[in-house]
């Protein structure tokens, strides 16, 4: 009896060095996020190429290379990694309670990621964004629907009013008039220095907003805009950077400016709260964590000295916060919603900080989709992946951009 209670004794340590080494965040994902966001979209993809449905970092993986492979216009392939992180995410919805006992005794690095309540939305946003690219306007209704689900039970987490406009928009297509003006208005109300109009889903600055439009024939373009990059994960504990003020999008069609993007929501500020409302939930959690570590820690000790101190340092050890996070998000969520040519086949985008510095041009043609008078899009400062340099035998290196 006695020789299997220490047995149990060394393999309740052994268990907890390995949650220990089992907590290190997946090594793919740090040179898949660098080859991202300098446009090597093909290596960061080729990096992760490779993921086990039932891996720790599953859901994580999935996401990322699913906005890695939205950007390279694979929205088929794209869809597919996004779907698969939500069924994941249901999944450990119902099945996590053996993790979250292992969680308690170790770390939430243990177990695996879910991802905090927005950024659970925000996967449902960039999935109706590769229904919208395709025409595919009922299953971007759908999606609609998971975001309004999502944000329904928020238990004190941040709403996001670019979700909301998006599942109002996606609804509005579906021709869900009244369900629709319902999200624009949730949405009206999270924004300052925007102006929604819940019947149309007309964007402009707060107080200036044009009186309701008419269904008179025009043609209008709905732009969703991402710009920059959203906070790495290895910031959340060490002091997240200053929300600095948006940067901002204008749209231009054969050279003339046509409109602007308005900004909806700070990735880095609903990080911040979600930071907030977690360290008021995790207290209490953290303080009993400690109090039942030394009592097992004591108990090993009174068997044995020696492996009681082992048992203390690896326990105390396990002590370290959770900064895995979807860091291929950019930094802001903003939309554009302006008249536009009724043969549009592409348009001029020029990304500003908040002074009117010029950060990127652009020139999109992908994706361009059309519900009746409405064509959709979306764009993010990223340039696209440029094809390698050719040599051609007896003539001069030439480079090709696409």
């Amino acid at each position: 009896m006695r020789g299997g209670r220490d047995l149990l004794i060394r393999g309740g340590c052994l268990i907890l060095l390995g949650f220990s080494l089992s907590g290190c965040m997946s090594q793919k994902l740090a040179p898949a996020r660098s080859h991202f966001y300098a446009s090597r979209f093909t290596q960061a993809d080729q990096t992760l190429a490779e993921i086990k449905p039932d891996e720790k970092d599953a859901i994580l993986l999935l996401m990322e290379r699913g906005l890695i492979r939205q950007a390279m216009h694979r929205y088929e392939s794209s869809t597919t990694d996004l779907l698969q992180a939500v069924e994941r995410e249901r999944y450990l919805t119902t099945h996590s309670a053996t993790q979250t006992g292992a969680s308690f005794l170790a770390n939430d690095m243990t177990i695996s990621y879910r991802g905090p309540p927005f950024e659970r939305t925000l996967l449902h946003s960039f999935l109706a964004k590769n229904f919208l690219a395709r025409g595919k306007w009922d299953d971007a209704a759908v999606e609609a629907r998971n975001i309004i689900r999502n944000l329904q039970s928020l238990d004190g987490f941040p709403d996001d009013a670019y979700s909301r406009y998006m599942a109002g928009f996606c609804l509005e297509l579906s021709r869900d008039y009244s369900n629709a003006a319902l999200q624009y208005r949730c949405a009206s109300n999270l924004v300052s220095g925007v102006s929604i109009d819940d019947q149309t889903g007309a964007i402009g600055p707060a107080g200036r907003l044009k009186g309701k439009r008419t269904n008179n024939g025009a043609t209008e373009l709905v732009c969703f805009v991402g710009i920059g990059r959203s906070p790495k994960g290895s910031m959340m504990y060490s002091g997240l950077p200053a929300i600095p003020q948006p940067a901002y999008a204008e749209i231009y069609f054969n050279g003339a400016l046509a409109g602007r993007s308005y900004h909806f929501s700070n990735v880095s500020e609903l990080l911040l709260k979600t930071l907030e409302r977690k360290a008021a939930m995790q207290a209490l959690k953290d303080v009993t964590r400690i109090v039942v570590k030394e009592v097992i820690a004591d108990q090993i000790k009174q068997k044995n000295e020696g492996l009681g101190l082992i048992a203390e340092i690896a326990m105390l050890a396990l002590d370290a916060p959770d900064d895995r996070r979807w860091e291929s998000l950019p930094m802001w969520l903003q939309i554009a919603r302006i008249p536009c040519p009724a043969d549009l086949k592409s348009y001029d985008v020029v990304f500003k900080t908040s002074t009117g510095h010029v950060l990127r041009r652009m020139t999109i043609t992908d994706p361009i989709t059309r519900n009746e008078n409405v064509f959709v899009s979306f764009c993010r400062d990223l340039p696209p992946e440029s094809i390698p340099l050719v040599t051609v035998p007896a003539s001069p290196v030439s480079a090709h951009g696409r």
